[in-house]
């Protein structure tokens, strides 16, 4: 999934061109300049407009000096017809203004002053200053380091219609990212971005999520399904995973072999790990595609070169057996056990301890063994507790 989370630099960048000036249109003619991208005659126009005092003028005479449209760039100029727009209390100017100090552009960078600004424009709905307000108090820039005052300013560009935020807010929420989890909000901020274009694919893998766990909202298998399948549809890898996942198991479909592997190998070739550790199985035991033990190891090694562990720990059983390799290699195996076992995952801990214990791949250590079964054990591992009891019974006997 795409990075959700503001860049919390990104809200200081200027509002810059068309958009930020149909707001402010001083007249047709100004307005013909820009769609025709005539900038010089639109700086002509708008000069006159702003010598006369007239603030919408200001404040596109301003966005053209830092934009060099139509003038030669010049941040110190354009800072200054902003600041006379944004004091006869032309909105976007107040929010451009704030920006403008934020980042010190045409100006010595005063965050005081930008939150000054930006709280003037947030009170004449710029949802963009509410936004900022929000990375101000979150980091603590210019203002006290204040978490429960940034979620509110970004809940308030998040209400204005902000998609990005709407966005960050649901990850966040869900996930309890700097703030206390409330999966009710993130299904709620959520569901209101799935209405925008732009942000309708990462939506709906997030509550396809949600839908599937139930977190936020009841537990829905076939909306859970069909929100997933439009982003996966979309070519999002960890919806493709998720939607493999839910082919296998008969979540919200029918049990789908055939397309669980399609969207396994979809997302194993964009470097996704856990889809890459499925579609390695897949190969491996002939689940929705002929057995190849070649093309197995080849994607379990993907996965396990990654870092992720099970796929770690199959690789270790696949140089035991000697399947999809040349041939058997108990050191190479030893390898990838200790390295699943590393991260903490009980068959792997177990495996070490019986490599330990025979003396495969290592010099034959009873007391390493019974260190790396009791690892397992402690964890639950059965397997590892009848290890332990064997060694027992060895040590009483001699």
């Amino acid at each position: 999934m795409k990075k959700i989370l503001i860049v919390l630099t990104a809200a200081f960048s200027l509002m810059l061109g068309s958009a930020s000036f149909a707001a402010v249109d001083p007249n047709v003619e100004l307005k013909k300049a820009f769609q025709a991208k005539d900038y010089r005659k639109a700086f002509n126009i708008a000069s006159d407009f702003a010598k006369k005092g007239d603030k919408s003028g200001q404040y596109v005479l301003g966005q053209l000096y830092l934009d060099g449209k139509g003038v030669g760039k010049n941040p110190k100029v354009g800072f200054s017809w902003i600041q006379k727009a944004a004091n006869q209390h032309v909105p976007m100017a107040q929010f451009t203004l704030a920006s403008l100090y934020a980042t010190g552009t045409g100006t010595g960078k005063n965050m005081k002053q930008a939150q000054l600004w930006f709280n003037r424009a947030s009170q004449r709905g710029v949802a963009p200053a509410m936004r900022a307000l929000g990375i101000m108090y979150e980091k603590g820039d210019g203002v006290p380091k204040n978490m429960g005052a940034a979620m509110t300013w970004y809940e308030k560009a998040a209400h204005k219609g902000m998609v990005d935020v709407q966005m960050m807010l649901a990850e966040r929420y869900l996930k309890g990212i700097g703030v206390k989890a409330n999966p009710g909000k993130a299904f709620a901020f959520a569901t209101k971005a799935s209405r925008s274009p732009a942000a309708k694919v990462d939506a709906s893998y997030l509550l396809g999520l949600m839908y599937a766990s139930g977190k936020g909202i009841k537990k829905n298998p076939q909306l859970a399904f069909r929100n997933m399948k439009i982003a996966a549809d979309a070519n999002l890898p960890p919806a493709q995973y998720s939607l493999g996942s839910m082919y296998i198991q008969g979540v919200g479909t029918q049990k789908n072999p055939g397309m669980a592997f399609k969207m396994f190998n979809l997302a194993a070739r964009k470097n996704l790990p856990l889809a890459q550790h499925n579609l390695g199985l897949m190969y491996l035991q002939g689940q929705g595609t002929k057995k190849n033990p070649g093309m197995a190891f080849n994607w379990l090694n993907k996965a396990a070169q990654k870092g992720l562990a099970k796929s770690q720990f199959v690789l270790g059983d696949l140089y035991v057996d000697g399947v999809g390799v040349k041939a058997k290699n108990h050191k190479m195996a030893m390898n990838w056990y200790k390295k699943a076992a590393a991260q903490g995952l009980p068959s792997a801990e177990y495996s070490v301890g019986a490599m330990y214990a025979n003396g495969y791949g290592v010099k034959r250590d009873v007391n390493q063994a019974r260190i790396w079964f009791t690892k397992a054990a402690k964890k639950g591992s059965t397997r590892a507790k009848q290890a332990i009891q064997q060694l027992n019974v060895m040590a009483q006997k001699r």
